[in-house]
């Protein structure tokens, strides 16, 4: 999604990476009515996503930090598929991901 609006508004992805924690949380923010307004893009969307050898390994560490496989997907693709990046978002966000 962020490569086709990078095709169309490169700027505007430029400032999301630069700002990618609170692009994070601005998606998963609940709106008033407790409703996410991305969710009903998000069941259109495809749920599945290739990733390379490598890519794969680096998922995998990631989890194997003790995060949930769901959000070290969601952080991975958002910090570009940066495994440093992803890891220490995740550590410095580790108390927000808590139940």
């Amino acid at each position: 999604m962020l490569q086709e609006l990078g095709k169309q508004n490169p700027q505007l992805v430029r400032l999301i990476q630069e700002h990618q924690a609170d692009f994070l949380r601005l998606i998963n923010e609940p709106v008033e009515g407790g409703e996410n307004p991305f969710g009903e893009l998000g069941a259109g969307m495809p749920q599945t996503v290739t990733v390379t050898p490598e890519e794969r390994e680096a998922i995998e560490r990631l989890e194997a930090m003790g995060f949930d496989r769901a959000l070290v997907l969601e952080v991975f693709f958002a910090c570009n598929k940066n495994e440093e990046l992803a890891a220490n978002y995740l550590l410095d966000h580790m108390h927000e991901f808590e139940d």
